[in-house]
């Protein structure tokens, strides 16, 4: 995906210059469904989170899952819908959320070396703390706000499609 064809598709939904094609509105549906069904993961052996939120290695890990999912999904629809300005949003949101991956190998990595066993509930929250430091937190939480907005210019182009086919 090039920056190009992302920001050409931003310009497009919020110029209301594009009107998504009942294939590209379904490709977004289909985004969001299998998302959906993406299921947190944690380090093998880690402790359930007593937070609502979970572990931050989870989101990480879960990141790194949402953007294999989307890439395999964006794999057939390339051809099918080139040039297409749903695949370009699709295509950014996957890059959003490989930017992930390092980290998430990081972790894994770290945690079949590092990890007590058993693993305690404080243990592995020391554990978090000690690997990933405040400075990498925010940086986590700057790529997901990236990706919720992305998310929603997803939502929007679907809503647009579903309401022109509606018609």
């Amino acid at each position: 995906m090039t920056t190009r064809a992302f920001d050409a598709a931003v310009t497009a939904l919020s110029e209301d210059s594009w009107l998504p094609t009942a294939e590209e509105t379904a490709l977004g549906r289909e985004f969001f469904a299998r998302r959906e069904m993406v299921a947190p993961r944690v380090l093998p052996g880690m402790p359930e989170c007593r937070e609502a939120t979970g572990w931050v290695s989870q989101h990480v890990l879960w990141l790194e899952d949402v953007a294999r999912l989307t890439h395999g999904l964006l794999e057939p629809w390339r051809a099918y819908l080139p040039g297409s300005h749903m695949v370009a949003l699709l295509e950014g949101y996957a890059d959003q959320a490989r930017a992930a991956a390092p980290l998430a190998a990081r972790l894994t990595r770290a945690w079949q070396t590092e990890r007590p066993d058993p693993c305690s509930y404080q243990e592995a929250v020391w554990w978090e703390e000690w690997q990933l430091p405040e400075e990498e937190r925010q940086q986590i939480d700057a790529l997901t706000h990236r990706l919720i907005r992305v998310g929603a210019m997803v939502v929007v182009a679907v809503e647009r499609g579903e309401a022109a086919c509606a018609r």
